[in-house]
C-alpha cells in the first residue's frame, strides 16, 4: 500500500467541497432567508427567547426586553438586535428608546431595511405603543 502525500489529499479534499455559502451562514430572520456570519450562540439563544416572548399572547415585552438586551451584550454588530430592542421599547411606550435603537441599528448598516421600516412607523403618533 502506498501512503498519498499530504498535499495531495488537501487538494483533493478541496475540490471535493462544496460550493457557495456554508449551511452555517444561512439564517432566517423573521420568515426571510438571510446570508449572514454565524452570530455568537449566546446571542443567537438570547434573540430566539426574546422573539418567543414577544410572540406569546400577551406578549411578554419585559421579559423579551431582558433577553435582546443579552443578545446585544453578546453581539453589539448585529443590526437586526437593535432594530428587535428598537420594537420592544416601542411596544412598551417608550417612543425616545425606540428611536435611539433605530439609529444605532442604521449606524451599523446604512439602509438596513427593517430598521428603515420602523423608523417610519415611528414616525406616526400612534405607532409608538402600538402592536
Amino acid at each position: 500500500m502506498r501512503l498519498v502525500p499530504a498535499l495531495a489529499v488537501l487538494v483533493v479534499a478541496s475540490a471535493c467541497a462544496p460550493r457557495g455559502p456554508s449551511h452555517t451562514s444561512l439564517h432566517v430572520v423573521d420568515g426571510e432567508v438571510v446570508y449572514s456570519t454565524p452570530p455568537p450562540t449566546s446571542a443567537y439563544a438570547s434573540y430566539l427567547r426574546c422573539r418567543l416572548a414577544l410572540e406569546a399572547t400577551p406578549p411578554r415585552l419585559d421579559e423579551a426586553a431582558g433577553y435582546i438586551e443579552a443578545a446585544i451584550a453578546a453581539d453589539p454588530r448585529d443590526p437586526q438586535l437593535w432594530t428587535v430592542q428598537g420594537e420592544i421599547a416601542a411596544r412598551r411606550g417608550d417612543g425616545a428608546r425606540a428611536m435611539a435603537s433605530v439609529k444605532r441599528a442604521l449606524e451599523l448598516a446604512d439602509g438596513y431595511p427593517p430598521a428603515k421600516q420602523l423608523e417610519a412607523r415611528l414616525g406616526k403618533s400612534d405607532a409608538v405603543a402600538g402592536p
